[in-house]
């Protein structure tokens, strides 16, 4: 075999390796993809937790997205970048906090726990009890809801008619239930439903004033325990 047909042979093989490679560093490099998509939802938890504290403590009309951006951490114009606009972001906060608060209180009871009467008291126990608690871990949520539930805003259409009305017909007919058993005190149901939630959540809500006023901590575990017990001596029968 000639020397130019063994060439010629070499560099024909050699072809798809070229193509081969050529076409592998055309691919993306994965581990880095899978990071900037990492940090882009980073970005957007970390936008989206500093709304939830400003919405909170400023109410819709009293914040700014600059300060928002501030908080976060990040340049002002990513707001828009991820959500577009205030408005928005206001209602991909509120939409969060509902969806977090039925992941943490979402716990269907089986038909043997609620068989006797005193199981479905135990388990008006157990349900209060971690409605409580979710207030104290997340006295936002309540805070951003009264911001803006004492205004008659399309804002507070809008929560009510996605999340607050079905969540409180839910607790109408939970609160009915455990009042036809004797569980709950007899009263109107859903001035009932407002009372049990103000009671849960205003310890929290109002807890510079409760520092203030009475010198303890709502955080501190022990006095959450304390609340959660007077909360359940004042409701469960």
């Amino acid at each position: 075999m000639s020397k130019a047909l063994k060439t010629a042979q070499k560099k024909k093989k050699a072809k798809p390796k070229a193509k081969t490679a050529s076409h592998a560093s055309a691919q993306p490099d994965e581990p880095r993809v899978n990071l900037r998509l990492q940090q882009k939802e980073a970005t957007r938890a970390a936008i989206l937790q500093a709304a939830l504290q400003v919405f909170s403590e400023h109410g819709f009309a009293g914040s700014s997205t600059r300060d928002i951006a501030e908080l976060a951490g990040v340049h002002h114009a990513l707001i828009k970048y991820y959500f577009n606009s205030k408005d928005a972001l206001w209602r991909e906060a509120v939409t969060f906090l509902f969806a977090r608060q039925f992941a943490e209180l979402s716990a269907p009871p089986s038909t043997v726990q609620l068989r006797t009467r005193e199981s479905r008291r135990q388990f008006a126990r157990e349900a209060l009890r971690r409605y409580v608690l979710y207030c104290a871990r997340h006295p936002e949520h309540a805070r951003l809801m009264v911001q803006e539930s004492v205004r008659d805003s399309e804002r507070l259409h809008w929560a009510a008619d996605h999340f607050i009305g079905e969540t409180s017909r839910s607790a109408e007919r939970f609160v009915r239930m455990l009042q036809g058993e004797g569980i709950l005190p007899k009263a109107s149901a859903p001035a009932l439903v407002y009372v049990i939630v103000g009671a849960a959540q205003s310890f929290y809500t109002l807890a510079p004033e409760v520092r203030r006023v009475w010198n303890i901590d709502p955080a501190d575990d022990a006095v959450i325990e304390a609340h959660i017990e007077a909360v359940l001596g004042v409701f469960i029968r």
